[in-house]
């Protein structure tokens, strides 16, 4: 189980500059739905430096019940200058700009 969850994004130049990253804190055993701490803007960098620091990030969105679900997880690119929303084979997919975004 990922340990933070990546719910929003803001884009600088068409780019995504900062994201909007919570820690998991409660997720009931056997559900695919988990609990959210507060949310923090970090930096794509410092969301990269958590990736290479061992920890686990996903992307998460609402579900109806208004807990969260994972959409996928998160990794570094290639080089570790950025991250990627990935697949379940860990294939590179566009989920973490199809994120709904502020500013």
């Amino acid at each position: 189980m990922s340990q933070h969850a990546i719910t929003a994004v803001h884009f600088k130049d068409e780019k995504i500059d900062l994201v909007a990253i919570h820690p998991v804190v409660e997720k009931e055993f056997g559900s695919t739905e988990f609990a959210l701490g507060t949310a923090q803007r970090i930096s794509v960098g410092e969301c990269a430096d958590l990736l290479a620091a061992g920890e686990e990030v996903c992307l998460a969105r609402r579900t109806e019940s208004h807990a969260w679900e994972v959409i996928c997880d998160v990794n570094l690119l290639p080089g570790g200058a950025g991250i990627t929303g990935v697949d379940i084979v860990g294939r590179p997919n566009d989920a973490l700009q199809k994120l709904p975004s502020w500013g």
